[in-house]
């Protein structure tokens, strides 16, 4: 009963600062603009045929989103395109369909919208109302042309969900990953294992982002600061050199237990239980 209290008491605080949390504008191009808050990073394409959002943070930062996007624009917002079903990238859904937005997501990440789901590290999160579920879905790839950019969407496969989303805008040649890719300090990068989510389908992921970036594309990632093509190819080699560490000790014979307490993969992201959880996860995955 305590422990319950404790929890919830501590999620009301975290909660109360997403509130007051201020919303970060960059304009990272003529009519492109990054809204940075405590979710995931939103982008915002406004032009002659309205606003188009990827991604809309916690439901509880919606009014300051709202707040940030009419100091850019005073169109409505059309369309959000959902990098996955995770609910700091989608807390917003509900408000914006309200509103009159069309959503899209992968049909996977569509399908976990509408119902109850337990995330593998931060627990539930509750089936949205229709007004939040997307409204337009896609299994392999679908293409749009809004504010005269050609924007590609593309389903890399499980990945960090099984219903993830690449985003590509082809003239802008700017790329939105979602949490296929994040920046410090959100390492060890995180993906939802009771969801689809695996170490082999993030790297599997990645290498699709290095197909579609050239040494001029703006890398937006999920979370942290925007990159290029050349921070792609560094966070590949991490995933990479993590994954052989692991298999390397399981190939050894080595137990769960031993391979973490050897902290494999502090050279890349550092010691500690966020860590150590992670190497669990990855020692799962490839003990068989």
């Amino acid at each position: 009963m305590v422990r319950s209290l404790t929890a919830m008491l501590m999620l009301i605080a975290v909660s109360c600062a997403w509130a007051q949390s201020d919303i970060t504008t960059v304009r990272l191009q003529d009519g492109l603009y990054l809204f940075q808050g405590n979710g995931g990073n939103v982008v915002l394409s406004v032009g002659a045929d309205g606003a188009l959002l990827v991604d809309d943070e916690y439901s509880v930062g919606t009014g300051k989103l709202v707040a940030a996007i009419a100091a850019v624009t005073a169109q409505p917002v059309r369309y959000v395109i959902n990098t996955h079903f995770h609910d700091d990238h989608t807390g917003g859904n509900e408000y914006f369909g309200r509103a009159g937005a069309v959503i899209i997501a992968q049909e996977n990440a569509r399908r976990r919208m509408a119902s109850d789901q337990v995330m593998s590290l931060y627990g539930p999160q509750r089936a949205y109302a229709p007004s939040g579920q997307p409204g337009i879905s896609f299994d392999e790839s679908l293409q749009l042309h809004f504010n005269g950019n050609s924007i590609a969407l593309k389903y890399p496969g499980p990945a960090h969900t099984d219903g993830d989303t690449i985003i590509f805008f082809r003239e802008r040649n700017v790329l939105m990953t979602g949490d296929l890719f994040v920046r410090p300090p959100y390492i060890p990068p995180y993906f939802d294992d009771l969801n689809g989510g695996s170490l082999e389908g993030m790297i599997h992921g990645v290498e699709q982002l290095l197909e579609l970036a050239d040494e001029r594309t703006l890398v937006m990632p999920g979370h942290g600061e925007p990159g290029t093509r050349a921070d792609l190819v560094d966070y590949r080699g991490q995933l990479l050199g993590a994954r052989e560490r692991i298999r390397q000790a399981i190939a050894r014979g080595q137990s769960e237990d031993a391979v973490v307490a050897e902290h494999p993969i502090t050279q890349y992201w550092g010691t500690g239980r966020g860590q150590d959880r992670w190497v669990r996860i990855v020692y799962r995955e490839y003990h068989r």
